[in-house]
């Protein structure tokens, strides 16, 4: 009697087939994340700017006033942070500005005095010593002529020793005036360090005004604003939230600062350069869009594609090509395919 046959010659069939449809999708899949699908068709994707919106001070967050999805404009109040100890400093910095520019005036004003006085003792000083000067020249010159008259007895003694004393206290009086004019002088040396003292005032103004503009840069940035006109894509707190310096609250997206991203074999590169125009169509079949190539990546990406021994083939590396399109039909994430390039002539 004959046996049933064998179902091992079916299952091996089977496995086989099932190994081979796995390596296929694994390659197809390969091939369509790094720009190729079968049909040798190359397939970018879009990508578009978007940028977190960053607090730069710390704080509750007392208003978070948009919403995912929501299109706004450059500017725009995103967010608020409680801001009241921030106003305080202001304050505080407002108030200290003002003292300050009260005591610059007051030196001013008492600078001004006191030069103006100072120079007028000077120069009065500097008059009389002058005088003294002259009066003790005549007095010398009359002294030492009775001098000679009293050694030839012609004057008396008492005549002599008039012209003496008035000699004496020509000298005594010179003496005087030159002593004034340098206290005078001083009086100048006190308004140079009054006006050093000015300085020093007006440098601590401009410190106290330096102090109140940060102050209300940072009471400014208490307001979370927009940088440019986008689309809110992701909140990243919500109210009452506290955040610190330097954490994200929201990612804006600008709809028409967009791109397409080629992964462009080695071997193919030369096809795409620097201001090619490439014409792109959508998955659906239906958009159409145009770009031109913004750069192309230095940095290759190894092991986008693995060598096969069986060819003989070798390790193969992809460059990124970046295709600057800025149309309102490219969203982050669609597909494109490369229907022709234009190289620039």
């Amino acid at each position: 009697m004959r046996g049933r046959p064998s179902g091992r010659p079916g299952l091996l069939l089977l496995a086989v087939l099932v190994a081979a449809a796995g390596m296929a999708a694994v390659a197809w899949c390969a091939a369509g994340e790094h720009g190729e699908s079968p049909g040798a068709e190359l397939w970018g994707r879009g990508d578009a700017k978007e940028v977190d919106v960053n607090s730069r001070v710390a704080g509750r967050v007392v208003d978070l006033l948009v919403r995912e999805g929501e299109l706004v404009s450059r500017d725009a109040v995103l967010a608020r942070i409680d801001n009241r100890d921030l106003r305080a400093r202001l304050d505080q910095a407002r108030e200290a500005e003002k003292a300050l520019s009260a005591q610059l005036a007051q030196a001013d004003t008492a600078t001004v005095y006191q030069a103006q006085a100072a120079r007028a003792v000077l120069a009065i000083a500097t008059a009389q010593r002058r005088k003294a000067e002259a009066d003790l020249n005549l007095a010398t010159k009359d002294y030492r002529r009775y001098q000679e008259l009293l050694a030839e007895n012609v004057v008396s003694r008492q005549v002599f020793e008039a012209n003496e004393t008035r000699f004496l206290v020509s000298r005594a009086l010179l003496a005087q005036a030159q002593g004034a004019e340098e206290s005078a002088r001083a009086g100048l040396l006190q308004v140079a360090m009054n006006r050093d003292n000015r300085d020093a005032v007006a440098r601590k103004l401009e410190q106290a005004r330096a102090a109140v503009r940060e102050a209300q840069v940072f009471v400014d940035e208490s307001k979370i604003r927009a940088p440019f006109d986008g689309i809110v894509t992701t909140k990243y707190v919500e109210e009452g939230a506290m955040v610190s310096t330097g954490m994200p609250l929201v990612a804006i997206q600008d709809p028409g600062d967009n791109w397409v991203d080629l992964k462009i074999r080695e071997t193919e590169l030369d096809r795409y350069p620097l201001g090619a125009t490439v014409h792109l169509e959508g998955r659906d079949g239906r958009t159409r869009v145009l770009g031109r190539i913004a750069d192309v990546s230095h940095k290759a990406e190894f092991a986008t594609y693995r060598a096969t021994d069986e060819r003989g083939e070798t390790d193969t590396v992809t460059f990124n090509v970046k295709i600057q399109t800025d149309a309102a039909s490219v969203r982050p994430g669609m597909r494109f395919r490369v229907l022709g390039v234009e190289k620039d002539r």
